[in-house]
């Protein structure tokens, strides 16, 4: 199943959200289940980064373009993964779902709130639904 989950896209200018598809083997018939496949996923691809990132010890030179981009950011760097320790899955899992349960993380299926109300609230996903996943940040300072 194919789903587009929308990415902040990091810089000053434009601040965009962009759709990125995702494959998933499954359909996640639970918030919980799309929440651990994401994670999954996105573990994996760091794990791959990181491999290419060790392999290819020469990095590749940046258009100026790229700079420009990463200027706005603030950081200018070849994408290098420093830290060769592998992260781990479970873990990683554990910590994303805790984080919805404790309503730091807010799931948005096609728009409309997921909301957490107990450990396998059912939803209903098809091909090409738009997910985003937007995390809560507590501001510092007084509340009166």
């Amino acid at each position: 199943m194919k789903l587009n989950i929308n990415i902040k896209q990091m810089g000053k200018k434009g601040r965009r959200v962009k759709p990125v598809p995702f494959e998933y083997d499954r359909c996640p018939a639970t918030a919980g289940e799309l929440i651990e496949d994401t994670v999954r996923i996105m573990v994996k691809a760091f794990i791959e980064r990181q491999k290419l990132s060790v392999e290819s010890h020469v990095p590749e030179a940046l258009s100026d373009e790229t700079m420009k981009s990463m200027a706005e950011i603030g950081k200018i760097a070849f994408g290098y993964i420093y830290n060769d320790k592998e992260p781990n899955e479970d873990k990683a899992v554990d910590t994303a779902l805790l984080a919805y349960e404790d309503g730091m993380v807010r799931l948005f299926i096609n728009g409309e709130d997921v909301e957490y109300k107990k450990e396998g609230t059912p939803i209903s996903l098809s091909e090409g639904d738009e997910v985003t996943f937007v995390r809560l940040a507590m501001l510092a300072g007084r509340m009166w």
